[in-house]
């Protein structure tokens, strides 16, 4: 894969796809919610999932690159474009702080353990899988 200009547009391509995702998982899950009556997400389920997802994609990513059966390039595109574009930390962090500041302490606390579990395991998980 070309470096330089080429690469920043494919990172740039890559952010905004994962950034139409995390939206698509965002209101699949309000459009569920909306379906059963529910105002308020009880967790959030979506940025829980997004990031999960996002640590898997680049545990893979990195796992393909240190096996040398892909191009560190596409490090950069997936990694830091696409999985960067679908993570997301500061909606997690509003997440905690909105659960926190409404009563659901320990929804919160769970939240930030799943979060760091799930997407450390995803990640280490993938990454092994494919080296």
């Amino acid at each position: 894969m070309p470096s330089g200009l080429l690469l920043a547009l494919a990172v740039g391509v890559g952010a905004g796809v994962g950034a139409q995702l995390r939206f698509a998982a965002e209101r699949a899950h309000a459009l569920y919610r909306e379906r059963r009556g529910l105002r308020r997400p009880v967790f959030p389920w979506a940025t829980l999932e997004v990031n999960v997802a996002g640590s898997a994609l680049i545990g893979l990513v990195a796992g393909l690159v240190h096996s040398a059966t892909i191009d560190p390039a596409w490090q950069a595109v997936i990694g830091a474009g696409l999985a960067g574009g679908l993570t997301t930390f500061s909606t997690f962090a509003l997440d905690v702080v909105e659960l926190a500041r409404t009563g659901h302490v320990v929804r919160a606390v769970l939240d930030v353990l799943a979060t760091l579990v799930l997407g450390l395991a995803a990640a280490a998980i993938a990454f092994h899988l494919t080296w």
